[in-house]
């Protein structure tokens, strides 16, 4: 059985990953067609693969994975299926549907009601997710590594691609996990006049199961489906629940921004399947499969904020905000390179240009060009302000950085919601309201956003990072590490 699966999945995604490379969507079509019906994970981590290409180069390809990531429900009687696996709380529901209302990649949720007359989700981890997520995810490790050695172009780190898919999947398919963090959003939530969190049933459910309350309401899935065939969005939810379509997205922001800035854990997949529009101005959250939260690096979140108030605000300056980025995304490196100068040259010249102003001057000059700039405001027009850092100022990682994984987890949930806002909202009104009240929040509880325990480095850890990003920079673009290092060696 797994050879010729083996097979057909080893031939699909060759031809599916030459098919990205080349951006011929066209050629892709049957093979996905094929594909999904093999899994929805390695359709999960083709869209991986085309978020991390030059922005130039998704568009169409995010548009045609999209009609396929949802694959074919398992065929299973539910109750006998869950009899089978020795679930012992059939008895505590009066009803369950037979068929799902909902399928995603890794579960499927069924209606159901308990015997009190509460209307309830079994969301279940499919029995083909859990028969082959091991083997599926051994074998896009290989495939990654052939991958890596293909793209001569070096577009993109299949390898770092495939670590981040790994780790968030492995995660995705721990429901005990997920319910423990159910409950804690629960908590935080329940008396909130506004945002809505289902209760978890823990009694109910098992490390392959979750019942949660039924949440009743219009997801901006549907919302932003309909805005597409012609419907004014606003005047959707406002006709149907007697809501404000601004204020619910503004308070879903700030909950997940404010929450992000001072610490606290923030939901990490703010898709708009996962956004649920309620009557009276509430908004609900579900699937809680994917969070993070800063323990440390606030206040350098904290500084990146201030720089997208002044994106918002029209006085962004691109250089500044990657130098901001970087503190971010790459704390060791930004500390090393502060201490640059001392350790490196204790004699230094004060009128010289300090390393860390010499890499914000590279940036300012990568951005400089018509193609750069044209690649600028496309992204910047669809508020895709983090994806000018990746793939124009640092396009190729040509700095040579390496990002911590929890920032950028952070960051893609931010970009999510910012991205999923300007499909409603083209003026930006939500979003400069949003930023500046977290901002405003955040200086009012400064006592949450400074960090504990600020990252400081000895000279020899300090010297241990500068020099394992040279011989990155080496390897990627000599000129440029000459360039950035040029006057430290006299």
């Amino acid at each position: 059985m797994k050879q010729p699966r083996t097979a057909q999945i080893v031939h699909l995604m060759s031809s599916l990953i030459a098919g990205i490379l080349r951006n011929e969507p066209l050629l892709l079509k049957g093979s996905l067609t094929q594909l999904e019906r093999l899994g929805g994970i390695y359709i999960k981590f083709l869209q991986v693969v085309v978020l991390n290409l030059d922005a130039r180069q998704q568009e169409n390809l995010q548009e045609l994975l999209e009609v396929y990531e949802k694959s074919p429900a398992d065929k299973l009687d539910l109750k006998s299926y869950l009899h089978s696996k020795g679930y012992n709380h059939l008895d505590k529901f009066s009803h369950i549907d037979e068929q799902p209302f909902a399928t995603g990649s890794f579960g499927q949720l069924y209606h159901a009601q308990l015997l009190d007359g509460h209307e309830v989700v079994i969301k279940i981890l499919r029995p083909s997710v859990m028969k082959y997520i091991h083997y599926d995810l051994r074998l896009l490790s290989t495939l990654s590594t052939l991958y890596g050695t293909i793209d001569k172009d070096r577009m993109i780190n299949f390898r770092q691609v495939y670590r981040e898919f790994r780790r968030t999947c492995l995660e995705e398919i721990d429901y005990l996990r997920e319910v423990e963090i159910a409950e804690r959003y629960y908590e935080l939530y329940k008396n909130h006049a506004e945002m809505v969190i289902p209760k978890t049933y823990r009694e109910l459910s098992t490390k392959s199961l979750i019942v949660q309350d039924f949440v009743d309401g219009i997801s901006v899935a549907t919302v932003l489906a309909r805005q597409i065939h012609g419907e004014d969005a606003r005047t959707i939810v406002r006709d149907e629940l007697g809501s404000d379509l601004y204020q619910q997205l503004y308070r879903v922001g700030f909950v997940l921004l404010s929450s992000a800035t001072t610490g606290q854990l923030m939901h990490a997949d703010p898709h708009p399947g996962n956004i649920i529009l309620l009557r009276d101005n509430k908004v609900a959250l579900i699937d809680f499969g994917m969070v993070t939260q800063l323990k440390q690096n606030k206040g350098a979140f904290f500084t990146l904020l201030l720089q997208y108030q002044k994106y918002y605000g029209g006085d962004l300056a691109i250089e500044n905000f990657a130098i901001t980025a970087l503190g971010f995304l790459s704390p060791q490196l930004f500390a090393a390179l502060g201490q640059a100068d001392k350790i490196m040259r204790p004699g230094w010249d004060a009128g010289q240009t300090a390393l860390l102003e010499k890499v914000r001057q590279a940036a300012a000059r990568a951005t400089d060009g018509e193609v750069e700039q044209t690649a600028i405001k496309k992204l910047l027009d669809k508020k895709q302000i983090m994806r000018v850092l990746v793939f124009v100022v640092n396009k190729g990682n040509r700095f040579g950085f390496s990002f911590d994984m929890q920032s950028i987890t952070l960051l893609k949930a931010a970009q999510t919601y910012m991205s999923l806002l300007g499909r409603f909202d083209q003026n930006s009104e939500v979003i400069t309201r949003v930023v500046n009240d977290v901002i405003e929040y955040a200086n009012a509880h400064l006592e949450m956003v400074i960090d504990d325990k600020p990252l400081t480095l000895t000279p020899h850890e300090a010297m241990e990072v500068l020099s394992s990003w040279f011989d990155k920079m080496s390897r990627r673009d000599p000129w440029l590490m000459n360039e950035l290092i040029s006057g430290y060696n006299r």
